[in-house]
C-alpha cells in the first residue's frame, strides 16, 4: 500500500536529492539517512485513507480505536475527514459509539484481547492496521509464557503497545514484569541476585508493572522489548539479566533458564543507527520532530542529547524565534520555553531527526523555519 502524497514534502524531496543536505550562506541543515515514517506506519495510514475514501462510505462511520499513531498531526488530519477517534474510556465502552453499520479501526499498536472480542460481539466490520512486528512481539512473548516462562517487558508500562502486550499475556495466563529503564532493570536484577529481598517485590513493582504477587514466576524469564525501545539498551538489559541469573542459579544454569527476542523493530534500530551517525559528524545542535507521546521519538532525543544540544519539539510552531523555542523536558514530562537555544556563530551545522510516526510534510515545515535563519 502506499500513502498518500498529503504527509509528503517537497522540502524534503529537495533535500534527499542533495545527499541528504541543505547548504545555506549561514551553514546547513542535514538529515540522516533514515528517518519518518517507518513501514508499519505507511502501512496503517493506507489503510485508513483507503477507508476514509472507500465508495459510498461515510467517514463518519469509521470509529478510531485510540490514536493511529502518536504524532498529532497525524490524528487532527484524520479527524478532520470525519473519523471519530475514541479515547480510552470511550474504547472500554464502544458499544454505546459503535453500532453494526459502523466501522471500527484498530491503530497501529493494536488493542487489548477483551476490546477484539467486544468488537466481535458489535458485529461491525472491523479494520486492523496493527504493525507486524508488535504482532510478531506478541506471539513470542505468549510462546513463552505457554512454555512456564515469565517475561519481562523492557517497555513503557503506560505505552499502548505494552498496555496491548500486558493484555495478551494475561489471556494466556501468562506473568510478566515491565522495566521501564535501566534503574529498573537493575532493581529486578538485584533482587534476583539476592541483593534485595523477594518480598520487597510488590514494593518495588506496583500492578501497572505485573500482574505477579512475587518473584516467583520469573525464576525462568523471556525478555521481549516494546518495539520502539532503544536498542543499545534493550542489550545492556540482557547482559545486567546474565549476570544476575549467573550469581543466583550458576553460569552453567542461567542459559537454560534466560530467553531473549530483540524485538525492538528494525526500522526503529535504523533511525538510532543513523541518528547517532549525524550527531557525532559534527552538528552544532539538533531538532527532533515528532509528537511527545511517540516512544521512538523520545529515545531518538535522549541518543542525541548525548552527543550534541538537542530540542524535542512536535511542528515547526515550536520555533517562536531565533531567541526561543518551545521543546519537551524529559524531566518535567512536558513541553517548555526555552531562550537562547540558536548559537549567534555562523556558519552553523543543524541536525534534523524525526520519528516513525513523524510525517514528511512536518519535517519539512521545520526546515523551512529554521533555513530562515540561516540565509
Amino acid at each position: 500500500m502506499r500513502q498518500s502524497t498529503f504527509f509528503a514534502s517537497e522540502t524534503i524531496d529537495a533535500v534527499r536529492a542533495s545527499g541528504n543536505v541543505l547548504r545555506l550562506p549561514g551553514g546547513e541543515i542535514r538529515l540522516p539517512t533514515a528517518f519518518g515514517f517507518c513501514r508499519g506506519v505507511n502501512r496503517a495510514l493506507a489503510m485508513l485513507e483507503e477507508a476514509c475514501a472507500a465508495r459510498d462510505a461515510d467517514p463518519s462511520s469509521l470509529f478510531l480505536l485510540g490514536q493511529i499513531i502518536h504524532n498529532p498531526w497525524v490524528n487532527d488530519y484524520f479527524a478532520g475527514l470525519g473519523v471519530r477517534i475514541l479515547n480510552s474510556d470511550q474504547v472500554d465502552n464502544l458499544e454505546d459509539f459503535i453500532t453494526p453499520a459502523d466501522r471500527a479501526v484498530i491503530p497501529a499498536f493494536g488493542v487489548k484481547v477483551d476490546t477484539e472480542q467486544r468488537l466481535k460481539k458489535v458485529g461491525c466490520e472491523v479494520i486492523d492496521t496493527t504493525c507486524g512486528d508488535v504482532r510478531r512481539l506478541w506471539l513470542w512473548a505468549c510462546r513463552a509464557a505457554e512454555n512456564a516462562f515469565g517475561v519481562l517487558i523492557f517497555g513503557r508500562s503506560d505505552h499502548d503497545e505494552t498496555v496491548v502486550t500486558k493484555s495478551r499475556l494475561d489471556a494466556v495466563g501468562g506473568k510478566y514484569l515491565v522495566v521501564g529503564d535501566l534503574i529498573k532493570t537493575g532493581q529486578f536484577a538485584d533482587m534476583i541476585a539476592g541483593d534485595i529481598p523477594d518480598e520487597k517485590f510488590a514494593e518495588f513493582f506496583p500492578p501497572i508493572c505485573t500482574n505477579a504477587e512475587s518473584l516467583e514466576p520469573f525464576g525462568q524469564l523471556a525478555q521481549v522489548s516494546q518495539t520502539t525501545m532503544l536498542y543499545s539498551d534493550t542489550v545492556a538489559v540482557r547482559e545486567i539479566l546474565e549476570g544476575a541469573f549467573a550469581v543466583r542459579f550458576g553460569a552453567d544454569l542461567s542459559a537454560d533458564r534466560l530467553l531473549f527476542e530483540p524485538t525492538v523493530c528494525h526500522a526503529t534500530q535504523d533511525h538510532q543507527t543513523s541518528a547517532a551517525e549525524l550527531c557525532s559528524s559534527g552538528c552544532d545542535l539538533v531538532m527532533v520532530v515528532g509528537g511527545f507521546g511517540s516512544s521512538n521519538t523520545r529515545h531518538l532525543h535522549e541518543l542525541a542529547r548525548g552527543y550534541v544540544p538537542a530540542f524535542f519539539i512536535e511542528n515547526a510552531d515550536a520555533i517562536v524565534s531565533a531567541d526561543r523555542v518551545i521543546a519537551y523536558d524529559s524531566n518535567l514530562d512536558e513541553p517548555v520555553a526555552l531562550d537562547d537555544w540558536l548559537p549567534t556563530r555562523r556558519p552553523l551545522s543543524i541536525g534534523v531527526l524525526a520519528g516513525a510516526s513523524s510525517p514528511e510534510i512536518v519535517v519539512g515545515q521545520v526546515i523551512d523555519r529554521l533555513a530562515g535563519f540561516l540565509r
